[in-house]
């Protein structure tokens, strides 16, 4: 399920992530996610490490980025946001993974399918196309799911 999405108009930066984050889990009583894959979470981690809202929100960079994207030097980063650093996240027997961590990517490959159309739209006519394909989409995920039972969810 998408459950929420930001467009950055002229840039993702890190600072515009966390307000987004925090705008998307501000409230009394509303809860937060136990963990958050981003792909520059190293930057995101040191830039709220102080920050109580993030206290309890494990912050880690998905498999693929971290494997592929972040040098083996960056101690920083291998000892902060490697994801084998949190059980957790781990499935049965440290084999295979609890989530897909990779699914805020593979998300924006199906968005970038809908590039052709978008491309000459104006941003209020952009926002609004995204939002109720975003709403489809999820309407389709949820009666998926439904028919499942709870557990592990095929990918």
């Amino acid at each position: 399920m998408i459950i929420a999405r930001e467009t950055f108009f002229h840039a993702k930066g890190v600072k515009s992530v966390v307000d987004m984050i925090k705008q998307v889990y501000h409230g009394a009583g509303m809860s937060k996610p136990n963990h958050i894959f981003f792909d520059n979470n190293c930057t995101l981690l040191k830039m709220v490490r102080d920050d109580p809202f993030f206290e309890c929100i494990g912050l880690s960079v998905n498999v693929f980025h971290f494997k592929c994207k972040h040098s083996q030097t960056n101690t920083w980063c291998q000892t902060k946001c490697n994801p084998m650093a949190f059980p957790e996240l781990l499935g049965e027997g440290s084999q295979a993974w609890y989530f897909n961590s990779s699914v805020a990517e593979q998300t924006n490959v199906w968005v970038g399918g809908y590039h052709s159309i978008c491309q000459e739209m104006l941003a209020e006519r952009y926002c609004f196309f995204l939002d109720e394909m975003i709403m489809r989409q999820n309407e389709m995920t949820k009666e998926k799911l439904q028919d499942q039972e709870p557990g592990y969810w095929p990918s």
